[in-house]
């Protein structure tokens, strides 16, 4: 009952908040949804709905995000520093703002996503910011054929395993992002390992799909070993309260 009363305040004066309200149009997961929390500004229609947005934003998992993004931000740094102008692939960027903190033209970005508003937006941004080296284009992280880079240094999935369903999804793009890397490549990847209430988010939320957001939690370690047959070996791991961040290298 309470999820019921959550999910019909949400859906009705929640979207004076303009977080809740862009989370229903796009999906609580989405990568636009992301880029929101991140740039971490209260909006809404009228003060009520600024209030609403501020307490939205300051969710304890939210801030984890946040957290997310710093530590993926610096193990990318690190893992740039190991190449001479290195391919970088992210497969699923969404708005990909955290490559914008990327030293500019010290790598060959290409970001990847399957939503094409996410993708306009990082183009809009990139051009905006006269960041040449970043280049978005859409990409189906399960279907190699589709990939929008076939050579890579450094591959990234941040905020993309964490909502796969399935083992198989994960897996797939195992497969997919070990064929187009060589020995000495670098995956960066995070993953959520906690959560404080996953049936809040099942009963009372939508994904990108618009379906009940089902959100499927998994060790660190379960990625690294799917990851192992294919040459991969953990270099770096942090964590936070919910979520991992690690690089993997390829030997």
């Amino acid at each position: 009952m309470k999820y019921q009363i959550l999910r019909f305040l949400l859906k009705t004066v929640g979207k004076l908040s303009k977080g809740i309200s862009l989370g229903w149009r796009t999906g609580f997961d989405s990568g636009v949804m992301l880029e929101y929390v991140y740039e971490n500004k209260p909006q809404g229609i009228t003060p009520l709905g600024v209030l609403i947005d501020k307490i939205y934003l300051s969710n304890k998992v939210w801030d984890g995000v946040r957290s997310r993004r710093r530590m993926l931000v610096g193990q990318l740094q690190d893992a740039i520093a190991q190449y001479n102008r290195p391919q970088v692939f992210d497969l699923a960027a969404g708005v990909g703002s955290y490559l914008f903190l990327l030293p500019f033209d010290r790598a060959s970005i290409i970001a990847g996503d399957y939503n094409q508003e996410a993708v306009n937006q990082g183009k809009a941004k990139a051009l905006a910011q006269g960041r040449k080296d970043i280049i978005f284009k859409r990409n189906d992280a399960f279907n190699l054929t589709e990939f929008a880079s076939k050579k890579v240094d450094i591959l990234v999935s941040s905020g993309f395993f964490d909502i796969l369903t399935e083992d198989d999804q994960i897996k797939t793009v195992l497969i997919n992002g070990s064929t187009i890397t060589q020995p000495g490549a670098r995956w960066v990847f995070t993953i959520e390992e906690h959560h404080p209430d996953l049936k809040l988010l099942q009963e009372s939320l939508v994904d990108l799909n618009q379906q009940p957001w089902k959100l499927v939690l998994r060790p660190a370690r379960q990625l690294i070993d799917w990851a192992k047959p294919y040459g991969w070996e953990l270099e770096t791991l942090q964590r936070n309260e919910y979520f991992a961040v690690g690089t993997m290298v390829k030997r």
